[in-house]
């Protein structure tokens, strides 16, 4: 077996949903999600993760900080995904993500 054969967590996509809001934003979105389902931090009714762009691109190492940063822009115009801020101290700037489940429903 070669070494770039699924040796690690592959990215899961389906292919519906990135033909309907876009290939990138299917990966994020779908990634977001997995986070959400191991998350534990309930805000407002709501399970979110929290992460920097910085964390973002750990796990999509082969885009850059500008693409993740747009992906994430377009998700939340899309209104696919929740944004928040529930940081402690005011200068940490690392966003809270949650995903509107319903909107993916009515598009998919």
């Amino acid at each position: 077996m070669t070494a770039l054969l699924i040796p690690e967590s592959p990215l899961q996509l389906l292919p519906t949903l990135a033909t309907k809001i876009g290939l990138n934003e299917a990966i994020v979105l779908q990634q977001i999600h997995y986070w959400l389902t191991k998350s534990k931090n309930v805000r407002d009714g709501r399970v979110w993760v929290y992460k920097s762009v910085n964390d973002w691109q750990k796990e999509f190492p082969f885009w850059s900080k500008n693409t993740i940063d747009r992906t994430l822009k377009k998700l939340e115009k899309q209104q696919l995904i929740f944004v928040g801020n529930y940081n402690k101290r005011k200068y940490d700037r690392t966003k809270w993500y949650s995903i509107q489940y319903k909107t993916i429903a009515e598009i998919v």
